[in-house]
């Protein structure tokens, strides 16, 4: 048995490396989570600590969302998603089980903690920016993330903004301030730099309430001068949106974007889209001469070679015809022999725009989305669409509330049930693109009901008014992110949410809760 400073340094040293192995993967932040538990249970005294957890509220509410999961089981039919969610919701028992026996982590302990935290964010995010624009030229914005999704990616790097802020303030030191500052601008660069379109909604949205809050009881001028700088960046950053949709679809009014019945060799000429489909102002989808693409491409890049049947590379000829859109060049032999060697590499690998390698990655995912959008306006075409499908998920997670309403469908049926729905209601959606809802909330209503989704929100505010006079200040920043998160993403449906979750909200609600109880009533 070791002793209890043994004890209380595995334990401190195992949650700063848990802060600091999240930003990692799963794989890695699972090994201090373990470690954790193990420690807690090697220190052994299971009824004094039972004892404690009795009488603390505080800890019971912390811990519904994984019991409302573990009763789940008993009405759920697929096991293997069942297990899945148990093995993902975890952290939600392990941590309140460790951080509510330990002793409450001191104001220099829980520094280092957040210190761990900013050291982790540097490297993963140097990390994914060398791979992407350095050593691979990663053409994917949703490739650049290297350890997580890039919708968490950017919760952590937005809490990770804050926390340098907050120490910025707290410190008086010019070189500490210093420090902090470059940090804090350097993930502020990421965000943009990596096109995390999510992220950078979040931020703007803290930076509107930090404005607000921090403005309440200051001189007019600088009031004035705040105001005056946000408009302007929204100006500036609308301008950019506006001339990117622009570029985009706004048809060109040359002889390429009028329909012709031959081409100038007199091979027939065919339209498949008059109206929709567009590259840099460029129509598709008009004057194809589909033998003469194919018989060209095939010469040029025979091993890489397509026919019309979907079996035989049809995506090359998807690729290939958007490509010759975006040059202006024409769909048939001459615009295939006109392609560059750098132009062939970019079809092969998928690029459907010429200009697309030198776009920043937040050209790269707003020109996506203005296509989402024009494709859904024209053709009605929702399958592979972040934005759009959403509107589809939510759908269907109504109907089965509707349909489960006071206890859901379980832990483990929310996929099948959801399923249904789209088979059912709407065919446009091909089964590939069968996901979950992408709301939390909703996520939580159609997994236990009514009576789950009273249970989650009083987990979620119960700690707000509570504790909210021995809450952290960095503990409103980390809830209005969460919050923002549950509105378009199942969060708490991946192990990096579930550790943004678990982690903070753990780690600032118990030493809030010790706090109180050492404060004198009154």
């Amino acid at each position: 048995m070791l002793g209890e400073k043994t004890h209380r340094y595995i334990f401190l040293f195992l949650t700063a490396a848990l802060v600091f192995f999240i930003m990692f993967g799963k794989a890695l932040a699972s090994f201090p989570i373990i470690l954790l538990g193990a420690n807690w249970l090697l220190q052994g005294n299971f009824k004094g600590k039972w004892q404690d957890y009795k009488s603390n509220p505080l800890f019971w509410i912390l811990i519904s969302p994984f019991l409302m999961a573990v009763v789940g089981f008993a009405y759920s039919d697929d096991m293997d998603w069942a297990m899945n969610a148990f093995r993902i919701n975890l952290p939600l028992i392990v941590l309140p089980l460790v951080f509510f026996n330990a002793k409450p982590l001191s104001e220099k302990e829980l520094n280092r903690t957040l210190y761990a935290f900013l050291v982790a964010c540097i490297i993963t995010t140097a990390w994914s920016l060398f791979y992407s624009f350095v050593w691979k030229h990663n053409e994917e914005v949703r490739d650049v993330s290297r350890f997580m999704s890039h919708i968490r990616l950017g919760l952590f790097i937005n809490l990770g903004i804050a926390i340098c802020v907050y120490f910025f303030y707290k410190n008086t030191g010019l070189k500490k301030r210093l420090i902090f500052a470059c940090i804090g601008l350097y993930l502020v660069f990421v965000l943009v730099a990596m096109g995390l379109a999510s992220g950078l909604v979040n931020f703007a949205i803290l930076v509107l309430i930090a404005s607000f809050l921090l403005l309440r009881n200051q001189k007019m001028a600088l009031k004035i001068s705040v105001v005056a700088a946000l408009i302007l960046a929204a100006l500036l950053f609308g301008r950019f949106i506006i001339t990117t949709q622009n570029e985009q679809l706004r048809v060109n009014h040359t002889e390429y974007n009028v329909l012709k019945k031959v081409n100038a060799k007199g091979r027939p000429l065919i339209h498949f889209d008059t109206l929709g489909q567009k590259e840099n102002g460029n129509y598709v989808l008009i004057n194809l001469q589909l033998e003469d693409l194919r018989n060209s491409w095939n010469k040029r890049v025979p091993d890489d070679t397509f026919s019309y049947e979907s079996q035989h590379n049809l995506k090359r000829y998807e690729v290939l015809v958007r490509y010759l859109a975006s040059k202006s060049l024409n769909k048939d032999v001459d615009g295939v022999n006109a392609l560059s060697n750098d132009d062939l590499k970019n079809i092969q690998n998928n690029v459907v725009n010429y200009q697309f390698p030198e776009w920043s990655y937040l050209h790269k995912r707003l020109y996506e989305l203005i296509n989402e959008a024009d494709d859904y306006k024209n053709k009605g075409d929702v399958n592979g669409h972040s934005l759009t499908m959403r509107w589809y998920y939510w759908q269907a997670a109504k109907k089965v509330i509707g349909e489960h309403l006071l206890f859901g469908v379980g832990t483990g049926d929310t996929q099948a049930e959801l399923n249904k729905i789209y088979k059912k209601d709407f065919p446009e959606l091909k089964p590939e693109w069968y996901k979950r809802t992408h709301n939390q909330f909703l996520s939580i209503a159609v997994c236990f009901g009514l009576t789950g989704f009273v249970l989650f929100l009083l987990a979620i505010f119960y700690p707000v008014f509570t504790l909210r006079r021995y809450l952290h200040p960095l503990y409103p920043i980390f809830m209005v992110l969460l919050l923002v998160s549950f509105v378009t993403e199942d969060t708490l449906e991946t192990q990096a949410g579930v550790g943004f979750y678990a982690i903070f909200n753990t780690l600032f609600c118990s030493v809030a809760w010790f706090k109180k109880q050492q404060t004198p009533v009154g």
